[in-house]
């Protein structure tokens, strides 16, 4: 079970991924889910009740490729230099990473999978090279303006 020490750790990061950088913004940003402008002041049922709300937010998820990749132990699991590259494919693109929306639409238009996280290692390949057309053709389109 985690410490009070343990929530308020989850806490500032979390807070921190979402956006609330600013001291003044974090206390409001707390005081708003809690009425509390600190979360010593909090009990530990409201710190676990921020933490759930932070989770739901996917604020302390691994905010990149960790969040798609799945189970790596089988022999058909797409690589971590895969994922590597997939995710600077997607940079490059515009999207945020191989956490971002379109990736999913995009990989399962491609390769026929429910999500990500269910690719092998030579769907993956289809996947990075279908991205590396992808980022040619608006090259292409870049040119012609």
């Amino acid at each position: 079970m985690p410490t009070r020490n343990d929530y308020i750790k989850l806490i500032h990061v979390g807070a921190h991924r979402l956006g609330y950088l600013d001291d003044a913004d974090y206390r409001a940003w707390l005081e708003s889910l809690t009425g509390r402008r600190s979360t010593k002041d909090c009990t530990m049922t409201e710190l676990s009740a921020v933490a759930n709300t932070l989770r739901a937010c996917n604020a302390l998820n691994h905010p990149r490729i960790q969040a798609v990749q799945g189970a790596t132990i089988t022999d058909d699991r797409p690589t971590k230099v895969q994922w590597s590259v997939a995710n600077r494919r997607c940079q490059a693109l515009g999207m945020t990473g191989c956490d971002d929306e379109r990736f999913t639409a995009f990989a399962k238009k491609v390769c026929k999978v429910d999500h990500p996280r269910f690719l092998t290692r030579e769907a993956m390949r289809k996947l990075i090279a279908a991205l590396n057309n992808w980022i040619a053709n608006n090259g292409k389109k870049e040119m012609k303006s």
